[in-house]
């Protein structure tokens, strides 16, 4: 279904989209989420992966990367032992939404270096993407939309995996939502606004598992990444967002 363009332009398309729940939109199947980072998962999806769990359907989450670049030139928490505390959030905000560690693979193909991935290495990912997603899932990577470059080359990552039918690709956009104007697409976005207003409790408490990332943890670095209370508060609300690829 195609939404119809108007005065507020790609975002507020997004934000008319059809209605849906979480069954009718799973219909029995798995459901597959490609993260980029940790965090993104239960920013992007927590509702949809917590009522996937709640449902029965199999639910995975496969991170492309530690997310150990998000705090530069910390002594306390160097990349690798950022990275292992990010994996230990990630687990526990998995927890939190009903899913079991063994359902969180993890790729670390390393933040901020998913665009720059040699050929090997890109075919070595998608491979292993390939050897966890079952043949009828639903998988949702982040959107192209995303003014980030991990989040653009994550779905690239995924547009280019020979996915075979019947599994489905859909996008979820996670900074899309603060990207400006003028670097969002001029055609109407199609896909689907998702129900999650019974888990919302459980994708709050994922995303606050995440606690190096909303400054409780780290405070040495030099340059630190933190979530703000607005970003959080516009992401974790009644409807998750999915799109169809264009």
């Amino acid at each position: 279904m195609t939404v119809a363009a108007t005065a507020g332009g790609y975002l507020d398309g997004l934000q008319r989209l059809p209605l849906i729940s979480p069954a009718n939109l799973l219909a029995g199947r798995p459901l597959v989420v490609v993260a980029p980072h940790p965090d993104d998962e239960s920013l992007g999806l927590g509702g949809l992966i917590a009522a996937a769990a709640a449902l029965g359907n199999g639910v995975s989450v496969i991170f492309l990367t530690d997310g150990e670049g998000s705090h530069v030139g910390s002594t306390t928490f160097p990349p690798e032992r950022l990275g292992r505390l990010r994996r230990s959030e990630a687990t526990a905000a998995l927890a939190a939404l009903g899913v079991p560690p063994e359902c969180g693979h993890f790729l670390a193909l390393g933040d901020a270096r998913l665009s720059s991935l040699s050929s090997p290495g890109r075919l070595a990912a998608m491979d292993r993407m390939q050897a966890i997603v079952p043949p009828d899932a639903l998988v949702c990577v982040t959107a192209l939309t995303d003014p980030h470059g991990d989040h653009q080359a994550a779905s690239a990552l995924v547009r280019d995996v020979a996915w075979k039918a019947p599994v489905t690709v859909m996008h979820y956009p996670v900074w899309t939502w603060h990207a400006p104007p003028e670097a969002l697409p001029a055609t109407a976005p199609e896909g689907f606004r998702i129900d999650v207003t019974p888990f919302l409790t459980m994708k709050r408490n994922a995303v606050s598992a995440h606690r190096s990332q909303h400054g409780w943890v780290i405070d040495d670095a030099v340059e630190a990444f933190e979530l703000s209370a607005e970003f959080v508060d516009r992401l974790v609300g009644p409807t998750e967002t999915l799109t169809w690829p264009t």
